[in-house]
Parts: C-alpha cells; structure tokens; sequence
C-alpha cells in the first residue's frame, strides 16, 4: 500500500478514503466486533483528519488519521463493551457500506454548520489575533460566538412576541391613546383655569389694567368755587326787614 504523501484537500478527501477505508474498518471491527460502532468510527477519523489538514503536513496526514482511528476505537470500546464474542474477528468492508459511509463523509464536510465551525476555529487560530482580557474571559467561560448568536435570535424572538401578544389580546395601543388623551385634557384644564390670572389676553398681547383719567387742577378748583359759593348766596331772614 502506498503511503500518502499530499496536502489532504476537499478535491482528493475522495481518493484519500478510497485508499485507506477497507483498511480502517477491519482495524475497527476487530476492536469492537460490531458494525455499526466500525463504521462510526471509520467515519469520525476521516472527518476529524480533514478538519485538522491545514496543520498537518503531506507525512503526517496519514499518521494523524491513525491516531484519531484509534482514539475513537478506545472510546467506543470503553464506553460499550464488547458482548458479542460469537461474532467473527475479521470483517471485510462490503462496497455497499463503502459508498454509504462516503456519502456520508463528504455531507457532512460539505454541510454548513462544520464549514462554520471550521471558519471558527481557524479564526482563533489566527496567530495576527491577540488575545486580551475580555477574550480570554470568554475563551475560560465558555460562550461561543454560536452561542451569542442564539441568544440574540432568541431575545427577537421574545421581544416580538411580546409586542404582538400586547397589541392584540390586551390592546395596550388603545391604552396608551387613551391615557394620552386623559393627561392632554387635564393639563389643558389648569392652564385654561389659571389664564385670568395671567398679564396675557388669548391673543398674545399683553392687556393692561384700565388707568383712571388724572384730575386735573381745573376741577379742583371749581369743586372748591362752589363749596365757597354756597354759604354766601344763602343768608338769614331778618327781623328788620320789610
């Protein structure tokens, strides 16, 4: 068998499966003694690989896919032991299971959510980025840029429900219009009660109290003439006359 000597890319993922899947699936049925728990494993190993090839050079692609052949193997064994004794040791990989398990790979490495997590993932490995102390404190508490997403589409979400659920079964739009209306009537009230009291007319103009004409000297004196005038025009009648 060949060894692999290339940069693994998304227009030779094919060939590279081609040449190391039979391989890979007889290592893994020998461990597990089950097909299903193989097939997983074959599949995770390739899809890992091809998301770590722009770190691995052309001689190591192949040894970085038999580590993570392996790391999948351990875990599955692990967790579900092997109860199937009677099955037989060594299992061919038929060319039905083969083609499946492809299709199955290049979906899944052509879907959008592994591109966007890889998109991620190379973003933090950008060596131009520097890290500060708000990254960092996001990097140790776990949220993720996916995550923030969410959160903002689900706070949306609230919000416009919300604003519907308002407006249509408590009419909160009417509400508002008639409070408005309220407070507009009552303010109009104590302006319109305190505007005698004001130095405005309605107009705008400023309105003055009405000044008595002065009196003038002329009067004076002819109020005082006829108080003088009245004793000396009136006179006693005498005894003597007539």
């Amino acid at each position: 068998m060949d060894m692999w000597n290339e940069k693994l890319t998304r227009e030779n993922i094919e060939r590279f499966y081609d040449m190391y899947a039979a391989f890979a699936y007889r290592c893994a049925y020998k461990n597990l003694r089950d097909t299903t728990r193989a097939e997983m494993c074959v599949m995770d190993a390739f899809i890992d690989t091809y998301h770590k090839r722009a770190k691995l050079s052309e001689e190591k692609v192949i040894y970085y896919f038999s580590d993570a052949l392996q790391y999948h193997v351990n875990e599955l064994a692990g967790r579900y032991p092997v109860i199937n004794d009677s099955a037989p040791a060594e299992k061919n990989l038929d060319e039905y299971t083969a083609s499946t398990m492809k299709a199955s790979i290049l979906e899944k490495i052509d879907s959008p959510r592994f591109r966007i997590a890889e998109f991620m993932a190379s973003s933090s490995d950008n060596k131009i980025r520097r890290n500060t102390p708000l990254a960092d404190f996001f990097q140790n508490s776990g949220i993720t840029v996916m995550l923030l997403i969410k959160l903002a589409i689900l706070a949306v979400v609230i919000a416009v429900t919300t604003y519907f659920g308002a407006v249509t079964f408590f009419h909160a739009n009417d509400f508002i219009q008639t409070r408005t209306q309220r407070g507009t009537y009552k303010l109009e009230e104590y302006i319109v009660g305190i505007l005698d009291y004001l130095p405005v007319s309605i107009g705008g103009n400023s309105a003055s109290a009405p000044t008595p004409p002065p009196q003038t000297e002329t009067t004076a004196e002819t109020e005082s003439t006829e108080t003088t005038a009245a004793p000396e025009g009136s006179s006693e009648p005498s005894a003597t006359v007539g």
